[in-house]
């Protein structure tokens, strides 16, 4: 067995640490050091990125936050309001003893969350309890635009032609003025589904700093769709989007994509993740429509381990309550939504 040496990120681990990022399979943009910095200091958690060394050389992380809630108490999570970014590794053994630290680390929390793209190692994680409530949606490019609007699902095609006849456009970058149209239809949409909403700074932030892009569909000048989308090696990952949902028939929305994908065609991208959802939100309908687009869809699993197996939230349970706060929300005015949300967001993680 290898005795790696487990510590927490300093300063002096910043160029090294970026290396590991840059070189393992398996890092994703969440376990970057810019999406570290935007929940520090939008949110106010207190990060713990855990390291495991080979001497000088990083070999393993795990990216954890300190969260605090009036409602769920203190926790750990990796990481939050975003669905990955759990533990990586030069092998089992290596996660094994960083999710040991990762226990200790917590021992003074209700519970420690792992959010994982992929299942963890069988016999790594036997005190954790798994919960696989999120379905993620993958898209894969063909070779060419044509070859991949064709594999499209015929109501897609027919839908993004609806798009094109009813005089939409759409643009992608990275301007303020596009972050702002981005952040109006964002913000109608976030009290249509009776959720919170991020603060636009850190969106603005984001583009800033993180691989990262917007894309906004215009009826003439007016948003009525858009979406917020990072980047990383070959993937292009959906983060956050809205739609004014008056303008829903003239399909602003399958434009929007489309146009996403042909830019990543163009840009050497080989897959669009559509991000997670599930049949209990939003009635199934995120759900139905990403089916639409995907073929593939995977089980994303959450790990979670207390010292008290009744401090773990089943998250199934969780999506019910979220439903009924819904209610309450959608009857907010959008201004009082926007002033409030980061610290409701700041309670559920």
């Amino acid at each position: 067995m290898t005795n790696y040496t487990i510590s927490l990120l300093t300063e002096q681990d910043i160029a090294e640490y970026k290396r590991f990022i840059t070189e393992h399979p398996a890092a994703l943009y969440e376990h970057s050091l810019e999406v570290k910095d935007l929940i520090a200091s939008h949110f106010k958690f207190k990060p713990f990125y855990i390291l495991a060394k080979k001497g000088e050389k990083i070999v393993g992380a795990l990216p954890l936050f300190e969260a605090n809630s009036i409602i769920e108490g203190r926790r750990f999570v990796s990481i939050p309001f975003f669905p990955f970014g759990g533990v990586i590794g030069e092998n089992s053994e290596c996660q094994r003893q960083l999710l040991t630290k990762a226990q200790e680390l917590s021992a003074g929390g209700r519970f420690l969350e792992i959010r994982q793209r992929e299942e963890l190692p069988a016999g790594i994680a036997d005190d954790f309890v798994k919960q696989s409530p999120i379905t993620d949606f993958i898209f894969h490019f063909k070779k060419t635009e044509e070859e991949t609007f064709h594999s499209l699902d015929k109501r897609v095609r027919y839908d993004i032609n609806k798009a094109r006849k009813n005089g939409l456009s759409v643009k992608l970058g990275k301007s303020k003025e596009m972050v702002a149209d981005f952040y109006k239809v964002y913000l109608y949409t976030k009290k249509k589904r009776g959720v919170p909403a991020w603060p636009y700074q850190l969106f603005v932030d984001a583009l800033e700093t993180c691989a990262a892009f917007v894309g906004v569909t215009y009826l003439e000048q007016k948003p009525i769709a858009a979406a917020f989308f990072f980047t990383h090696r070959l993937e292009i990952e959906y983060g956050f989007a809205g739609a004014d949902y008056r303008y829903t028939s003239l399909c602003p929305y399958y434009l929007l994509l489309w146009e996403v994908i042909r830019y990543g065609i163009k840009n050497g991208y080989s897959t669009l993740d559509f991000g997670g959802t599930t049949k209990e939100l939003n009635d199934g309908y995120l759900y139905a429509f990403k089916e639409r687009w995907c073929k593939e869809k995977r089980e994303i699993p959450y790990y979670f381990y207390a010292r008290e197996k009744k401090n773990i939230p089943e998250l199934k349970r969780s999506f019910g309550l979220y439903r009924l706060y819904g209610m309450v929300w959608r009857m907010l005015p959008i201004w009082l939504i926007k002033k409030i949300s980061p610290f409701v967001m700041r309670q559920f993680v």
